[in-house]
């Protein structure tokens, strides 16, 4: 699609990134009168479908609604409450999402954008816009360890369900939320379970209610850890370790790299949009969103860069009104 396509083919605004901070974007913008396409590379809410099966919410209902109740019976919302949730707000605001749709890149035409993706089983599109809303966060990007064996079968950068590892080794990497509850959740399926973190205690905002569980499932010697070490090379049953500078190898016959995620820049990057070097995140007006690119939004967790417990769901659902908006101020913005 060339700059010269008709306005009548040109969307006021595409967001990039069907999670709950897109989705919250999106209802923000039907909300203020602009009509709104959100392309998504995976189903609705890709990243709450692949959270671990029985997981519950940190946060209440109440902190992950967007422009309508979230109302459950229990205190915290389970990831089944979450994608129910956000299905049906998808539903009730008729928003136009394009699912397994990924983008590819960006273009900049003038003072339109041309969003380029590949909707699966179908040929490659170009759709226009005057503004562009990118939302999509991190969750398909792990910090990878870069060690031998890193892509073998039995080794995975995402966690569900214990119940694979029943009477096997499991080896989990990580000192935060995710590879402290996929460690009890492998302990209460039978797994027996060894975690290994590079830092010498757990990362920082462990959930209060986890932390002394896991704790004492260690003490008892039901849990293995080991601090300060490091994963060396993965072999089909065997995790090269290193502690103190001292080889070690480890029992594994499944492992877990719970080493969290990063932005990425490629999206951002075609329009002109660099990440900062140290923070990872992207220039942009917090009282806006908008990125030194004019036109060019943020929104959701992609605005914490390296920190992925600067934002959450909790506070990226407000980044929507913002984005709204300015737009509706913009004089030269018209619907």
């Amino acid at each position: 699609m060339s700059a010269a396509t008709a306005a009548a083919d040109v969307l006021p605004v595409v967001i990039i990134g069907g999670g709950p901070c897109g989705l919250a974007a999106a209802v923000s913008l039907r909300q203020a009168g602009i009509p709104v396409v959100v392309l998504e590379a995976g189903c609705v809410v890709n990243s709450i479908a692949s959270y671990p099966t029985y997981i519950s919410f940190f946060s209440t209902a109440e902190k992950l609604a967007i422009g309508m109740p979230f109302v459950v019976s229990t205190e915290k919302p389970t990831r089944r409450d979450a994608m129910a949730y956000y299905r049906a707000v998808v539903q009730h605001f008729a928003l136009d999402v394009r699912q397994y749709e990924p983008v590819t890149r960006i273009e900049s035409a003038g003072t339109r954008f041309v969003v380029h993706s590949a909707p699966r089983g179908l040929p490659p599109r170009a759709t226009a816009a005057r503004a562009v809303v990118v939302a999509t966060g991190y969750f398909g990007t792990p910090n990878r360890l870069s060690v031998p064996g890193e892509d073998l079968p039995h080794v995975t950068h995402e966690y569900r369900e214990g119940h694979e590892a029943f009477q096997r080794t499991a080896l989990v990497v990580g000192g935060g939320n995710s590879a402290v509850e996929a460690a009890l959740d492998l302990y209460r399926a039978g797994a027996h379970v060894t975690v290994v973190h590079f830092g010498p205690t757990f990362d920082k905002n462990i959930k209060p209610w986890v932390r002394p569980d896991f704790e004492g499932r260690v003490k008892d010697g039901q849990i293995t850890l080991h601090w300060n070490t490091r994963v060396t090379a993965i072999e089909p049953d065997v995790v090269t370790v290193e502690r103190n500078g001292v080889s070690e190898r480890l029992a594994a016959q499944h492992v877990y790299l719970m080493t969290g995620y990063t932005p990425r820049p490629e999206l951002l990057a075609s329009v002109g949009v660099a990440l900062d070097p140290v923070t990872g995140v992207p220039p942009h007006d917090p009282a806006t969103m908008e990125t030194p690119t004019t036109g060019v939004f943020i929104a959701g967790v992609l605005a914490s860069g390296l920190d992925a417990n600067k934002i959450f769901i909790e506070n990226g659902r407000d980044h929507g009104p913002l984005i709204a908006r300015a737009l509706l101020e913009r004089r030269d913005f018209t619907v």
